[in-house]
């Protein structure tokens, strides 16, 4: 049984990672448009269940099918900081 369950998204754009929607336990779900710019989206999903481990789950979905610019800009800027 889950008695937490977040997500966060991170947008890789040329100028660096960009915090997407989230949602935060105890708060609602809040809706960030992605932007326009954006090559690589990031989302980790964090679920706590009662007296048990901790599952954490990272999907990246490519923006763009040029794969050098996103492994340059990861290069350049490294992985995205979470807050979940």
């Amino acid at each position: 049984m889950s008695i937490s369950e977040e997500w966060e998204e991170m947008h890789l754009t040329p100028g660096g990672w960009v915090g997407g929607s989230y949602r935060h336990v105890p708060g609602p779900e809040v809706t960030v448009v992605r932007p326009a710019d954006d090559v690589l989206t990031v989302r980790r999903h964090v679920c706590a269940t009662y007296c048990g481990p901790s599952r954490t789950t990272e999907d990246r979905t490519p923006q763009t099918e040029d794969m050098a610019l996103i492994e340059s800009l990861l290069a350049r800027f490294g992985s995205p900081a979470f807050g979940v």
